[in-house]
């Protein structure tokens, strides 16, 4: 779609890799985050803030997306595709992490990506989001509506066009992505339904995911978390984190070293993607922006932004495109 709008692949991954993905891509040459990053950088050469939204409305999209996409749609209803997809992403990774919680009046899918927090996931985010109830509306005929839908990211600009396509109020900056749909609607049956597909495909996904190695989060992810978990609260502290991992602060810093980082650079490095998020995709006040990000003041909030990105908050609001970036 890229090159439909006149931009080459090498611009597309100026900054990302030298190699685009393609099939026999090696995950060193192509990672998940790099997928997440390219989404960014084509909403910015694009200037189109919902490419995840447009990209994701694609007539093709389940051929494009492969087994996974293929599983879902060969299931006999709603809940079954939402279930399908949920066990079985794992075949396509670790990266994205989603569960399904089945309630007496609803199904509740939710997801997050086991990456560094300072890649920002929200155009993908919205491409996964948008896609599953596109996917669902077309093979079942119906205009499905989700209760709620809810994204980790923030969003400022364009967010009454997502409320219109989801036919709900969408919410951001929430703990985890989120989407619920009403009972009822699970049962509705896939037009696309096909008993011996889908005997097949089970097995295919069951026997890959038999063989897949266990692979446990990095410490720095867990980490990560913690620290995003506690910043606002003022306990995103070394000891309380290492305590809550069941190891000691030395420990701790024994297994970050080993990965390469340290707790000071993932709070920093945090710290200031959060903000820069804070800035770009919402209107929240410096104090509020301040607060979240752990800090006791505007004042110290802004003396550690200019150092980071070499300008204020203020002016980074107004104008992040010319801002310098820590990157």
């Amino acid at each position: 779609m890229l090159t439909k709008r006149g931009i080459s692949a090498r611009d597309a991954l100026k900054g990302i890799t030298s190699k685009p993905p393609q099939s026999g891509t090696t995950d060193a040459e192509w990672s998940f985050e790099n997928t997440l990053k390219l989404f960014e950088r084509a909403a910015e050469l694009t200037d189109d803030n919902l490419i995840g939204f447009h990209f994701s409305q694609s007539p093709d999209l389940v051929r494009k997306a492969g087994l996974l996409a293929y599983v879902g749609v060969s299931a006999p209803t709603v809940g079954g595709y939402l279930r399908n997809i949920t066990r079985f992403q794992r075949v396509l990774g670790d990266a994205s992490k989603s569960a399904m919680e089945d309630l007496p009046d609803q199904m509740v899918l939710r997801w997050h990506y086991d990456i560094s927090s300072v890649v920002p996931s929200g155009q993908y985010a919205e491409f996964g989001a948008v896609g599953t109830v596109y996917a669902l509306r077309d093979y079942s005929n119906r205009q499905l509506r989700p209760l709620r839908v809810r994204f980790a990211h923030q969003r400022q600009s364009g967010v009454e066009t997502l409320n219109q396509f989801f036919g709900c109020r969408v919410q951001f900056g929430c703990d985890e992505n989120e989407i619920a749909f009403k009972a009822s609607d699970t049962r509705v049956p896939l037009l696309t339904a096909d008993d011996n597909l889908q005997r097949a495909l089970l097995e295919i996904c069951e026997n890959t995911l038999a063989n897949l190695p266990q692979r446990p989060n990095s410490v720095s992810r867990k980490v990560e978390r913690l620290i995003t978990a506690g910043l606002a609260s003022g306990t995103a502290h070394q000891d309380k984190i290492a305590a809550e991992l069941g190891m000691s602060p030395r420990t701790l810093a024994r297994r970050l070293a080993e990965e390469g980082t340290s707790f000071a650079t993932l709070i920093t490095d945090l710290r200031a993607a959060l903000a820069r998020d804070y800035l770009r995709n919402s209107n929240l006040p410096l104090t509020e922006i301040a607060f979240l990000l752990g800090y006791t003041d505007a004042s110290s909030f802004s003396t550690a932004f200019r150092r980071w990105f070499k300008t204020t908050p203020r002016e980074y609001r107004e104008n992040p495109e010319s801002s310098a970036s820590s990157d």
